[in-house]
């Protein structure tokens, strides 16, 4: 009997969650304001990893940490109007597997038909942004998207600032119209605790000020994943009723926002970062062979200029 009791005291021990009872640990890894970096930049005081770094960064941290999901909030492609390298960032985006992404104003730089055609395949994700296709405007990209980790229901929605635009050519800019964002993303959070979202992620491509604002209004946001101003939030910022990160400049830094998850709601136990460089870590080969075909396009268009 007293061996019966030791056994199963062992069993128990072993199938211990790494949580408390009724908890999920749950990491969200976040990303901005890439500004196009494809490859890694031999910069000593400005250190970054481009997508050929990140990629292999970003599946060390999936081996590492429990129940990740890759979000990004927006200006991944440059601010001038460069098709070349755009199509390229895509694919490699595509090849990274983001979870959701929410558009930034540098992704208009070469229209919104080409953001359209070659984000396919891409989750992206905005609630208050309409495209005029016509004498119509019409919804490019859903306003919301219910993803499952560890048996948890997340809720992502996403926004962008009007003020993002500000300083764009009315060519680029006469064909969007930007909805009030509080208001966009109240109405999808509250769509999405009723197809029992437990936790709900807001993408917002605003500016790190603008975030605090807007936290103040939201009902039914958990987590702000920020984006356009290009700020290093360490520690996160806690306002209200959310949580506001945003992970720096030039896509040097990846975020990962540990939470756990309870039935009291969620709970931040974690924000770090990670950066890669030029010696670290190892190139994704995938994304290598994008950029030789991406610099073999490059040398075939002006082959005076190599």
């Amino acid at each position: 009997m007293r061996l019966f009791r030791l056994l199963l005291a062992a069993a128990a021990i072993t199938a211990a969650p790494t949580s408390g009872a009724g908890e999920t640990r749950l990491s969200i890894v976040y990303t901005n304001s890439l500004n196009g970096n494809l490859d890694y930049c031999r910069c000593p005081t400005d250190p970054r990893g481009g997508l050929v770094k990140r990629a292999t960064e970003i599946q060390d941290i999936r081996n590492t940490f429990p129940n990740v999901v890759l979000f990004d909030a927006g200006d991944f492609l440059t601010v001038d109007e460069d098709r070349v390298l755009s199509r390229y960032v895509l694919e490699a985006c595509r090849l990274i597997g983001y979870d959701a992404m929410v558009p930034g104003d540098q992704e208009f730089s070469c229209g919104a038909d080409f953001l359209t055609a070659h984000a396919k395949g891409l989750p992206m994700v905005c609630a208050n942004l309409e495209l005029r296709k016509g004498s119509a405007w019409t919804r490019p990209f859903p306003k919301s998207l219910l993803l499952e980790r560890g048996g948890v229901k997340i809720g992502v929605t996403a926004v962008i600032a009007p003020e993002a635009f500000r300083y764009y050519p009315r060519r680029l800019t006469e064909g969007l119209r930007v909805l009030n964002a509080a208001e966009a993303a109240a109405e999808e959070a509250a769509l999405l605790r009723k197809r029992g979202a437990a936790l709900v992620v807001l993408l917002s491509h605003s500016g790190f000020e603008a975030d605090r604002e807007l936290e103040k209004d939201l009902t039914g946001i958990d987590v702000i994943v920020g984006g356009h101003s290009q700020t290093l939030v360490k520690p996160p910022y806690r306002g209200r009723k959310a949580v506001v990160v945003q992970a720096g400049a030039n896509g040097a830094h990846i975020g990962i926002l540990e939470l756990t998850l309870s039935a009291d709601g969620p709970r931040v136990t974690g924000n770090s970062f990670r950066r890669p460089d030029e010696s670290r870590p190892a190139d994704d080969p995938r994304i290598r062979g994008i950029i030789e075909r991406y610099n073999s396009e490059l040398k075939n268009s002006y082959p005076k200029a190599q």
